[in-house]
């Protein structure tokens, strides 16, 4: 083990699957920085933990080891964790976000040998090469027994379409075969066809997995997957072993719901069971398609230049996260984009105390009631509606979520341009509607969202409570308009239902941001989103009759969805909360824009119920309210 000294960085290499660290140590030397090597085989992570608080490193670097959230709050000052691979499901990527360390990988160094490691397992069925290699080496020359196929007639579904699994399906066209692919954001390209996994089940030959092991995706292919498998194919696994059921995979092949396997990876790697590997129907390789004497010096050299990089004060060559920056927009949580390989995902970890200037604190355990909302959302609202939840952990008050890329663009960023969309704002209002209609009466949701602290913490208190503190002449009817909303609970309710948490492709709409859904009034949602129309109207240069179209629009496509809660009470909510986004602790940020005497006024009239018809005319004929 190369000599450490107190006055360079350190980097702990967790386990190197290579038989020694020349590579390393010289690329660490010429940066005068030290390196502590564990052993070839990765350590179990008590062991990782021990050396890791030892060796008080300002930088991690790991193979197959697992770096816990302890081992990386070990080190006094961490700079980076590195993965010696693609994969992140053997770090705590979280962890690290939270301690300001970067996560990086190395997503494209085995590009071309996982693809031809799925090609060779294809070819080793299609051409019978290890059955007849078994046979012909036990003395038996049958040639006339061969029941071989056409690769190029054969139909192959792949699971998971990233950088390896486009390789696989450029080189499977190649060879004429049909390919389709399945992931959550293939369309189809030139090698593949978009597919959902029911047709994959039911047209292919072949099925290659090349998804991401992550919460959502253990045990992927299971019983149930495996018997709805139509032509009793093959299945390829080159990604992880867990993401196939060991005991399933027997039982497949026993009942002949399968033809054959082929496995590069396997649950319980490094032993795993004896009843796979005696099988003559499976063909297993150890863990090897990723390596070729070329990959392993490009992945140990890239990746040690990451760690010097980061080391050296400059920004990895592939992140996996964003220590320093928050995405835009992330006051109640840390809201990054990473990409393990696979496509960017997003990670959102709820903070307990707030962005703002004013101290403002709220349980980050609201994580977890974003995640169900986001699922009940899901039902009421449709699945398109929401992004998909990929995996959450309630412990550490974190989920991750598929990224909502282009053509969807942030409806905030939309109007402030000047791109003011009738039709985006009906969406909107008909969406929420739909909502709160099809949540209203449904005990199952009232008793999932009955608890309203994240509510009281994150809006009343803040929004109502200060605001009438610092409002005195209008403090009696505010106060009224926060006990109106504790008494009128009638669905359910997102809390932040402003174009900021509303992304749209300019048809259709996809709702960020749950974090205060509640079992509550629906008034508030409306009028949450009404005021933000309202205040964009009053900016200066602003088209103000496009967004008071806009707001008609919204208004008319809620109405004609659920016409209920239209009164005199969320004319009163619209003028709070339009007050608060003045004078309360969350100002809107282009409150230099507009004129905030003039707009105060107008505030105020509708915080003591009073809307004016000819300005606002989605309050018009309501029996209860001032024209």
């Amino acid at each position: 083990m190369p000599a450490k000294s107190d006055s360079r960085p350190t980097v702990v290499l967790t386990d190197h699957p290579w038989p020694d660290v020349a590579i390393e140590t010289e690329i660490f030397a010429q940066a005068n920085i030290d390196l502590v090597a564990g052993p070839v085989t990765a350590p179990a992570p008590e062991e990782v933990e021990r050396m890791i608080a030892d060796a008080n490193p300002q930088a991690i670097m790991t193979c197959w080891a697992q770096v816990s959230a302890q081992a990386i709050s070990n080190p006094t000052r961490l700079t980076i964790v590195t993965r010696l691979g693609i994969g992140l499901d053997n770090i705590a990527v979280q962890a690290a976000t939270d301690r300001g360390a970067w996560v990086s990988n190395v997503p494209d160094y085995c590009v071309g040998e996982v693809s031809d490691h799925a090609i060779a397992l294809l070819l080793a069925y299609s051409r019978g090469i290890s059955v007849f290699d078994r046979a012909t080496k036990a003395g038996e020359w049958s040639p006339d027994k061969a029941d071989l196929r056409r690769t190029a007639d054969l139909i192959v579904g792949l699971i998971g379409y990233g950088r390896i699994a486009r390789e696989t399906a450029r080189k499977l066209a190649s060879f004429g075969c049909t390919v389709l692919g399945q992931s959550r954001s293939f369309q189809g390209d030139e090698f593949a066809q978009a597919a959902t996994h029911e047709r994959i089940q039911a047209e292919c030959d072949a099925i290659v997995i090349h998804a991401p092991l992550t919460a959502e995706t253990h045990h992927l292919v299971d019983r149930d997957f495996l018997k709805a498998c139509r032509r009793t194919p093959l299945i390829i696994n080159v990604s992880r072993g867990s993401l196939v059921d060991n005991d399933a995979l027997l039982a497949a092949l026993a009942e002949g719901w399968i033809s054959e396997a082929a496995l590069d990876v396997i649950e319980g790697e490094p032993s795993p069971p004896s009843e796979l590997l005696k099988d003559p129907r499976i063909i297993a390789t150890p863990h090897v398609a990723f390596s070729s004497t070329a990959s392993l010096v490009e992945l140990r050299r890239r990746a040690c230049e990451d760690v010097v990089r980061a080391l050296q004060g400059e920004k990895p060559a592939h992140p996996c996260n964003e220590p320093g920056t928050a995405l835009e927009g992330g006051v109640a949580s840390d809201i990054r984009v990473i990409d393990e390989g696979y496509g960017p995902i997003v990670i959102k970890h709820a903070l307990s105390k707030l962005r703002v200037k004013a101290d403002w604190f709220s349980d980050p355990n609201r994580s977890n009631t974003e995640v169900a909302a986001l699922e009940a959302a899901a039902e009421l609202m449709g699945a398109a509606a929401v992004p998909k939840i990929l995996w959450s952990d309630a412990e550490h008050n974190s989920f991750a979520m598929e990224f909502v890329g282009p053509p969807f663009t942030n409806w905030k960023g939309e109007l402030l341009s000047g791109n003011v969309c009738p039709a985006v704002a009906a969406q909107a209002g008909r969406i929420l509607a739909r909502m709160h209609r099809n949540s209203a009466g449904r005990d199952d949701i009232r008793g999932r969202f009955d608890d309203v602290t994240n509510f009281e913490e994150l809006r009343i208190e803040p929004f109502f409570a200060r605001t009438a503190a610092s409002c005195p002449e209008i403090a009696d009817d505010i106060v009224s308009a926060a006990e109106g909303m504790r008494k009128r609970r009638e669905a359910l309710v997102h809390g932040d239902y402003s174009p900021k948490n509303l992304l749209t492709d300019g048809q259709d709409i996809v709702v960020l941001d749950w974090e205060v859904a509640h079992w509550g009034d629906p008034r508030f949602d409306i009028a949450f989103c009404l005021s933000h129309l309202i205040l964009k109207a009053h900016r200066q240069g602003a088209d103000h009759d496009a967004f008071i179209e806009a707001a008609s629009a919204f208004a008319d496509a809620y109405r004609s969805e659920n016409p209920g809660p239209w009164d005199r009470d969320l004319v009163t909510l619209v003028g709070c909360l339009m007050t608060t986004r003045l004078f309360g602790p969350s100002p809107i940020d282009y409150l230099d824009q507009i004129d905030v005497l003039a707009t105060a006024m107008l505030a105020k009239e509708l915080v003591r119920g009073n809307a004016n018809a000819r300005s606002l005319p989605f309050f018009a004929n309501l029996e209860n309210v001032d024209a």
